[in-house]
């Protein structure tokens, strides 16, 4: 069965859009990435660093990162948007591993 998006456009017409992927699919291709890990900055200023699915504060969010926990992430994945420079890679809570991007301006860097 094929999926398709319906869009209520500005003038108030209706399109829609065939998907090339499943919609369960299509959330969970836009939240990956990949890169080389190569760098590591500890979550510093915030007590608590949110871990997000996309670089953007409107994202919904993995998980929290307690301060002077380390964060290691691939330096070249670096993306500005909303006042924020953005960066991917991990770090942990507990034994709790959360990947996803962090405004790098709380990482402390070595």
């Amino acid at each position: 069965m094929k999926k398709a998006l319906t869009l209520v456009l500005a003038t108030g017409a209706l399109a829609t859009l065939p998907l090339s992927v499943p919609i369960a699919q299509a959330h969970a291709a836009t939240a990956s990435y990949s890169c080389s890990i190569d760098s590591y900055g500890a979550v510093q200023t915030a007590d608590w660093l949110k871990v997000h699915r996309s670089p953007s504060t409107s994202s919904g969010t993995v998980g929290q990162v307690k301060r002077g926990t380390l964060f290691h992430y691939c330096s070249s994945s670096g993306r500005s948007g909303g006042g924020h420079y953005w960066v991917y890679g991990y770090g942990y809570n507990g034994s709790k591993k959360l990947t996803g991007w962090v405004a790098s301006e709380y990482l402390a860097h070595p």
